[in-house]
């Protein structure tokens, strides 16, 4: 099992409680059950997440969720995709979350200024970000205005450009 993660008999033994108002009988078998101090702290702290029920990593994201959705997040570039991981991981709040998007993804696209390391460029995103902040729920906001930056000689990205990025 992973470790970073609650087994479905623990989480089907919990998933009722209210992590931030335990009864003294629910936070022992909560101490029965967790085993991993870590993780036993991020369950009395966040609580379960509403769309997977495991941990809740912060207040608002679901590290469980993110990773799942890793797999279809691919620059086809190693180096970048792990950038945009690390990202995501990192990530407090959903407009913090990376995603890799097609260019097919934008239109409209205007040429706004050209500067040291690349051209700046304006376009409406025909997707919008994963987290709907209208409904407070995992959605797409369709048809979101962007600026896009297009990097000069990028073709070549490196883990040393990478990490100057972040």
């Amino acid at each position: 099992m992973d470790e970073n993660k609650l087994s479905d008999d623990v989480i089907e033994q919990i998933k009722d409680f209210k992590h931030n108002n335990l009864s003294k009988e629910q936070e022992s078998l909560i101490d029965k059950l967790i085993l991993n101090e870590e993780l036993k702290t991020y369950y009395k702290e966040y609580g379960l997440c509403n769309v997977c029920s495991q941990l809740k990593r912060n207040r608002k994201l679901c590290n469980y969720c993110l990773l799942q959705n890793f797999k279809n997040c691919t620059s086809g570039n190693y180096e970048v995709d792990k950038l945009i991981q690390k990202a995501q991981l990192k990530a407090k709040e959903f407009s913090e979350i990376f995603e890799w998007i097609e260019y097919d993804r934008f239109e409209n696209v205007e040429y706004l200024a050209k500067g040291g390391f690349g051209t700046v460029f304006k376009a409406i995103w025909k997707d919008g970000p994963i987290w709907n902040y209208y409904y407070n729920k995992w959605q797409r906001l369709k048809e979101t205005k962007v600026a896009l930056k297009c990097l000069h000689n990028s073709q070549d990205i490196t883990k040393e450009f990478l990490k100057e990025f972040l």
